[in-house]
């Protein structure tokens, strides 16, 4: 399942539907038509006997408000702009749009409730570039998933020796540790890792690569934090158990007799 800023990873002619990072409720709508400028470079080849108005680059700026009236919040959206067909077989060339800078980031990872402190910001953090700088991004993630496991209490350090602190875990040694108690939650979490790794070692990191570590990342935080995902994997447990249907409990209190 694609993430759902997937479309803002590439050019866009009509703006994606986009979640207001403040409310999380409504969506980000244009009020105006974007601010487009060519840029100089754009504009010395115009003289060219053979200019198209293909050629045509630049960026582009507007500010984005939230649908939902009791929020009303604005984001600033920037990035590159150019002129080219219109894709429909016909000769039009319109305007072609792709996101480099949002501010509030747009959230690409959904924090349950009870999620830490620590681990939303590492993901404000990682949302704060991933348009521009992807590699940065999956770096973060990867401070978030170490930040889960700090959470979660699981040791930074090995087994003590001779009275000196033991050698520190690497998150891989980590994850494994975790995977004691939780072998789900460590799978997802070392391909997050894995992502995280190849934002520092590789130039060619993409956005969806990210943005799908940010899925995974998403996956297991509402593994662990949130309680309907606890309270499902307990009633698959039971069902199974009773090779059937399991008793629920009541909705609500049961009424006195009168």
């Amino acid at each position: 399942m694609d993430h759902p800023l997937a479309e803002l990873t590439n050019w866009f002619v009509d703006l994606p539907r986009m979640r207001c990072p403040t409310c999380s409720f409504g969506h980000l709508r244009r009020v105006k038509e974007f601010v487009t400028h060519e840029s100089a470079a754009s504009q010395r080849v115009h003289s060219n006997p053979d200019w198209d108005p293909t050629w045509v680059r630049g960026v582009f700026h507007r500010v984005l408000v939230c649908a939902h009236s009791p929020c009303n919040e604005r984001v600033v959206v920037a990035g590159d702009f150019r002129l080219a067909d219109d894709r429909t077989g016909t000769l039009d060339v319109i305007g072609h749009y792709l996101l480099t800078y949002a501010r509030p980031p747009l959230d690409i990872v959904t924090c349950p409730k009870r999620t830490p402190e620590a681990i939303r910001a590492a993901t404000r953090d990682a949302a704060e570039v991933i348009w521009a700088d992807p590699s940065g991004a999956a770096g973060r993630l990867r401070v978030a998933v170490e930040e889960l496991l700090n959470a979660r209490k699981v040791r930074k350090f090995g087994p003590a020796k001779a009275g000196m602190r033991g050698k520190r875990l690497t998150t891989d040694a980590r994850i494994r540790l975790f995977a004691a108690a939780n072998p789900d939650v460590a799978d997802v979490l070392m391909a997050v890792k894995w992502i995280g790794n190849s934002g520092a070692h590789e130039s060619g990191l993409s956005t969806e690569d990210v943005l799908e570590g940010a899925q995974m990342l998403t996956h297991a935080l509402h593994l662990i934090y949130d309680p309907s995902q606890a309270e499902l994997a307990h009633r698959v447990k039971m069902v199974n158990q009773r090779k059937g249907p399991a008793p629920r409990r009541p909705a609500t209190a049961a009424r006195p007799k009168p």
